[in-house]
């Protein structure tokens, strides 16, 4: 059983756009007592350095001590999000938080694996 929380980003966003959405789904990871988090970056466009940066130091330390212990995030594959993704998971171990991060292209794989189930290819 999963008690996730999905964001789908539908634009590319300003910073403080970013740093709000980011800390409305903190708070809901909170209130839920969520333990995954979809996040669907299709189109949410390229993430500034300063965000990313802010997003490791500020959010990820919370919601790991919050108990949050999945993030998979569907996005395209291409280098941009293959970067993006390998630096989240990189920050997670650096910074010996436990949280286990998946990278999908759909929707439908990522909640499976949120259930810890596989969907056949």
């Amino acid at each position: 059983m999963s008690n996730s929380v999905i964001i789908v980003w539908k634009k590319p966003t300003s910073t403080e756009a970013y740093k709000a959405s980011c800390c409305f789904v903190l708070k809901e990871i909170k209130r839920l007592g969520a333990t995954g988090l979809v996040s669907d970056i299709y189109c949410r466009g390229l993430v500034s350095v300063e965000n990313r940066l802010w997003f490791q130091k500020e959010i990820m330390p919370e919601a790991s001590r919050a108990r949050l212990e999945k993030i998979a995030i569907v996005a395209p594959n291409d280098v941009f999000s293959e970067f993006y993704i390998d630096n989240q998971k990189e920050t997670t171990l650096a910074n010996d938080l436990d949280i286990d991060i998946g990278a999908f292209q759909d929707l439908i794989s990522a909640q499976a694996w949120m259930l810890g189930e596989n969907i056949p290819v």
